[in-house]
């Protein structure tokens, strides 16, 4: 008992020692708290009186330089520059003005902008086309044989300046090929069911060729919007004739125009806009003698575009002066309104256009391999952003960064792009982003501004009818891509694959006996295009999952291909040649363009079967028929699409045409924009699906 007393008299010595010590360090920590807190506070005060002077001196740097003229988009919207980083990487004093560096106090002695008026600039601008005009629809008891139209003349040459401002008869030619070609696709145009659905859609359809008898590829072009608003350059040759008599001109031509926008065409690069609410820009012009943006400073329009039934705008002038392909300027196409200031319709980043590569990659494997996962890599990610990669099959190293272009130089375009993600972008089915395919020539050229080697790039549209007002046919790069209103630059990713290969771009002569590719390519494109447009005289060319335009691009290569396997074979000339010249550079070309046939044929049809509508050249995937839809018949287009399978999405037709172009020995130019231009927190470009 006792040594229990014992046992429990210690333990409540201990814990009373232990309840002092808590009790001690309960009141250290008390103290610390009461300490930290009051440190806190003072700390807090002092940070908040220092703001407060930073944003008063901030202020008044603020209201000096707007007194001063210097306008800028940095002071005016600030807290904005935050949307995208990738917009203010390059502009150092946009980061110097957020993070309080030294740059507002150089800004204060920036001399003033003085800004010429269009008089003094007018020598900066030039015409886009030598023959350029609007396509004007007859009326139907106006018309006139073999499909002509009016023609309102904007520019011509010198020798016929007489025709500006007049309107002209635009006829085509009566060589046989050219009327071949027009009787070929001429039609008469009735609205099927189909068709009328489409409209109530939304879709734009050819309503006012609604009913007229064999109409022409001139009509279908000029009559493919409700209005008359198809802006075209004619190629040359063009036949002028005045009859001075009766005050009546005409043009005659061989090939269908080419679509553009505008008037006239500048090179600027944008430095501010002129105030907060506007969509007035001070831009700087390009000097020709320094080959910097050095010229005079002059004040355009940019219009903010309509958005669409999404709220999506094709083109937003949002920070535009804060892109990163802004130092490098842009080429703007347009005219001058009532006051004489010059309005924007379509613009095109000079970058891209230029022949100096962002990225280079040697070998076949490794060109292969970009193909394949680099070139649509965290495409969300590279949103503003624009890159120019060359791809070869060749291992060499030398001079690896200088482009392989000379002038002169022509390509093959294979055209695709992407969706359009984020809170406004669209909702694919099944998660599939199917985008859109096409073909194009790319020409090297001297640009007038610069002197500098460009692409020239001119699409080879095989379109269905859509609400945008997108036509069918050929249009240069700044009509299809750069257009604000109806451009796909500014809301989607884009990949355009140049291809240049002797074997394909480059013509044979076989004592006296041509025979061209591209020609023949080209031809068998524009008979796509014309009956797109009319919907071989249905009014309505459509795409589903099971078809689509890209399968009817990839009938052209078809036809180009038996078409020149067919003359080469049936010709004993062209025989006997090739016997006769076996180490001949023209017959070493001509074999490697049998192999490319055989194997792009491979791609077009994977499972050796010629689908039925290639084989004949009868009906197009894309255009709606009048047979009776029932299940048999939607069973049947399953199959022809799935005959083709490689050939049902853009993308995967893209890569498989690049590959097989690359193992032939050609080298890859890819120009990739991903929604250039201003910047819309909204939207993000999003790769289309390839499988």
């Amino acid at each position: 008992m006792a040594e229990f007393s014992l046992i429990w008299q210690t333990i409540f010595l201990v814990s009373g020692q232990s309840f002092n010590q808590f009790i001690l360090t309960l009141g250290l920590i008390i103290l610390a708290v009461v300490f930290g807190l009051t440190a806190f506070i003072f700390i807090r005060i002092f940070l908040n009186w220092l703001q407060a002077k930073l944003d008063k001196s901030h202020l008044f740097r603020r209201s000096y330089t707007k007194n001063n003229g210097h306008l800028t988009a940095n002071f005016s919207q600030p807290e904005k520059v935050f949307l995208e980083p990738r917009f203010v990487e390059s502009d150092g004093n946009l980061t110097a003005t957020i993070f309080g560096g030294k740059s507002d106090i150089s800004i204060d002695f920036e001399p003033e902008i003085i800004c010429e008026n269009s008089a003094s600039v007018a020598y900066l601008y030039k015409p886009i086309a030598l023959w350029h005009g609007r396509l004007i629809l007859p009326l139907n008891e106006q018309r006139q044989p073999y499909g002509t139209v009016f023609f309102e003349v904007i520019n011509a040459p010198k020798k016929y300046k007489n025709f500006i401002g007049k309107t002209a008869f635009l006829k085509w030619s009566t060589n046989r090929e050219v009327q071949f070609f027009v009787h070929a696709v001429s039609q008469d145009i009735n609205f099927t069911e189909e068709t009328k659905k489409s409209q109530k859609s939304g879709n734009i359809h050819p309503e006012r060729l609604n009913g007229w008898r064999n109409v022409g590829p001139l009509e279908t072009l000029a009559g493919s919007r409700l209005e008359n608003s198809v802006t075209v350059m004619l190629r040359r040759p063009v036949i002028a004739i005045n009859y001075s008599s009766s005050d009546r001109q005409e043009l005659t031509i061989d090939r269908e125009p080419v679509q553009i926008i505008g008037r006239l065409c500048a090179l600027v690069s944008i430095l501010q806009r002129k105030e907060p609410d506007s969509d007035q820009f001070i831009v700087r012009h390009f000097n020709k003698t320094s080959q910097q943006f050095d010229g005079d400073a002059e004040i355009i329009r940019i219009p903010q575009v309509q958005p669409d039934k999404n709220g999506v705008a094709r083109f937003t002038n949002h920070l535009i002066q804060q892109s990163p392909l802004n130092p490098d300027g842009w080429y703007i196409y347009g005219e001058r309104d009532e006051n004489s200031i010059f309005v924007v319709q379509a613009i095109e980043p000079r970058k891209i256009a230029q022949l100096t590569p962002d990225e280079t990659h040697l070998g076949l494997k490794k060109s292969l391999a970009y193909l394949n996962s680099k070139n649509w890599e965290n495409t969300p990610a590279q949103k503003g952003q624009a890159r120019r990669v060359l791809l070869t099959p060749n291992d060499a190293t030398e001079n690896a960064s200088i482009s392989p272009w000379q002038e002169g130089d022509i390509g093959i375009v294979i055209h695709s792009f992407g969706g359009i993600g984020g809170k406004k972008g669209d909702q694919p089915p099944l998660g599939i982003v199917t985008g859109h395919f096409a073909f194009g020539i790319a020409k090297v050229v001297r640009d007038r501004f610069t002197s500098e080697l460009r692409f020239d790039i001119e699409y080879k549209q095989v379109y269905a009818h859509n609400p945008d007002g997108i036509v069918a046919g050929s249009s240069k790069w700044q009509s299809y891509m750069g257009d604000l209103q109806r451009g796909w630059l500014g809301d989607r990713p884009v990949c355009d694959i140049i291809c240049k290969l002797d074997c394909v771009c480059c013509d044979y002569d076989f004592d006296g006996i041509t025979l061209s590719p591209l020609t023949e390519l080209n031809q068998q494109l524009d008979i796509m295009m014309a009956r797109y447009r009319s919907g071989d005289g249905t009014g309505a060319s459509l795409v589903t999952p099971a078809t689509s335009c890209v399968q009817d691009s990839s009938q052209a290569i078809y036809a180009t291909i038996k078409k020149i396997t067919s003359e080469i074979e049936s010709n004993p000339q062209i025989q006997d040649w090739l016997k006769t010249h076996p180490t001949d550079p023209q017959t070493q070309r001509f074999h490697q363009l049998v192999a490319l046939g055989e194997s792009l044929e491979k791609v077009l049809m994977p499972l050796g079967i010629v689908r039925p509508d290639w084989r004949k050249n009868s009906r197009l995937a894309g255009i709606d028929s009048e047979l009776k839809k029932t299940f048999f018949v939607g069973i049947a287009n399953l199959i022809k699409a799935a005959i083709s399978y490689r050939t049902m999405l853009p993308r995967r037709t893209q890569d498989e045409i690049a590959k097989v172009l690359l193992k032939q020995g050609a080298f890859l130019w890819i120009i990739r924009t991903n929604q250039v231009g201003g910047f819309d927190p909204d939207i993000e470009p999003i790769a289309p699906t390839g499988l």
